[in-house]
């Protein structure tokens, strides 16, 4: 085995505590888009269109902020793992297995807020084709005419 220069050992160091601090900074925005997706749930059961595409958006830019970070995590790790031989880093592994059990957690937590988002929208469907079906909703064509009179002479 060769000796290992200090700068590279700094290099090392370096891309560890990098490496670790962007495995936080994942963990924690899991952690939040979680609490989103749990406030979403509520929103989809009470229907406020509005306040769904408000989430809706919040959890885009969530999404887009996880993705970004994973990008810059994509590289580290290969050079992670050729550092770790040299760097003790013990709370990596546990902080990898608590980002996966998030990601977990949040796959599940989008397909049942993915469901009950269809059974919602099955309602409001339902509740439209019965609007649509009411007779007394309707209005006749000859009502709506722009040309009919607005105005009856009553003196001749």
């Amino acid at each position: 085995m060769t000796a290992i220069t200090p700068e590279e050992l700094k290099e090392r160091v370096a891309v560890v505590k990098r490496f670790r601090e962007l495995l936080r900074e994942q963990r924690e925005r899991f952690s939040n888009y979680l609490d989103v997706l749990d406030k979403q749930k509520v929103v989809v059961e009470k229907g406020n269109a509005e306040d769904i595409l408000s989430h809706i958006e919040i959890e885009e830019k969530m999404l887009s902020d996880i993705f970004s970070i994973q990008k810059a995590l994509a590289p580290l790790e290969p050079l992670y793992r050729t550092s770790v031989k040299t760097v003790k880093a013990p709370d990596v592994a546990e902080i990898q297995s608590a980002l996966e059990n998030l990601k977990t957690e949040a796959v599940q937590k989008v397909k049942q807020n993915r469901d009950i988002l269809g059974i919602r929208m099955s309602e409001l469907k339902k509740q439209m084709e019965v609007l649509r079906n009411n007779p007394y909703a309707r209005r006749s064509v000859r009502f709506m005419a722009g040309d009919n009179a607005s105005f009856v002479d009553m003196e001749g």
